[in-house]
């Protein structure tokens, strides 16, 4: 049995096991975050070599790339809630949202006090982009990179080249969280348009996307930190839920969070970029 399919197995088996654990005893957050680990763990058990993956950030040289991984996500995530308000403008309903997030004393006294949404939002924001917040899920990313973009990635594309590696590992990562959409409804819950297909197919599309683009930065920077931190910051910026209102729960799989159709249309077009630049370049 090859080491890619020694890492597959471990991978997916011990991550589908935690996220049914998590899912039967409503601790699917906890569990998740254990599964995160399972890729490293996974390239352990293949006895892959892990040393050679570039543990060396090398500050100096890799500055701009950094600079790229650590504000990206948010900045995709900006643009692409606004293109989902857009689309859906009754979506749009701060105060609703709000009523939601807090307690209604918080609610109450954040109006007292004069608080603006907006105010608000860039606060979470900047918390979102505030290293001494992040660096968890920086942590949770590495255990994820040193797998999928560490060893996977560089073994789909020698055998297949380079885009059909991508694409492949692209959907591998995808179906590596389905039973948490279909069990959990993870990202999306149960009740979107086409669920539970379309759920799993928009997923994939985002992870083949983010697949690239995280490619691209540990090819060019040569440091497996660099699409850590990207991973990391994904999980960790701010959700443009927190101003959507209640009202339509089955448009979900379109946004505003970018693992959503509409919402992804900037970490797809980055990532398109970045195959025409590569093949140009080439």
């Amino acid at each position: 049995m090859s080491k890619l399919m020694k890492y597959l197995l471990f991978s997916f088996i011990t991550a589908w096991i935690l996220a049914g654990i998590g899912c039967y005893r409503g601790k699917l957050g906890d569990m998740l975050a254990l599964c995160m680990f399972m890729p490293t763990l996974g390239v352990l058990f293949a006895k892959a070599d892990i040393k050679e993956m570039g543990w060396n950030p090398r500050l100096g040289q890799n500055w701009k790339y950094i600079f790229f991984a650590w504000l990206a996500p948010t900045v995709f995530q900006i643009i692409g809630a606004v293109f989902y308000y857009l689309v859906f403008p009754d979506d749009f309903a701060p105060a609703e949202a709000f009523q939601r997030f807090m307690s209604d004393t918080e609610y109450e006294e954040f109006r007292q006090n004069g608080s603006h949404y907006a105010s608000f939002i860039a606060s979470e924001i900047s918390d979102s982009l505030n290293p001494f917040n992040t660096y968890f899920a920086i942590f949770l990313g590495l255990g994820e990179e040193v797998g999928w973009r560490g060893f996977m990635y560089p073994e789909l594309k020698a055998g297949y080249g380079r885009t059909k590696g991508l694409l492949i590992g692209g959907v591998i990562h995808g179906a590596w969280h389905f039973p948490a959409i279909i069990i959990a409804g993870f990202e999306y819950g149960k009740d979107y348009i086409g669920a539970p297909l379309l759920g799993l197919i928009v997923f994939c599309i985002f992870t083949i996307s983010m697949g690239i683009v995280l490619d691209f930065l540990y090819v060019k920077s040569g440091s497996i930190w660099l699409s850590a931190i990207l991973h990391g910051m994904i999980n960790a910026e701010a959700s443009p839920r927190m101003v959507l209102g209640n009202g339509h729960p089955e448009r979900s799989v379109f946004g505003p969070v970018d693992v959503g159709l509409i919402a992804a249309i900037p970490m797809m077009s980055c990532a398109a970029f970045l195959l025409w630049y590569q093949y140009k370049h080439d």
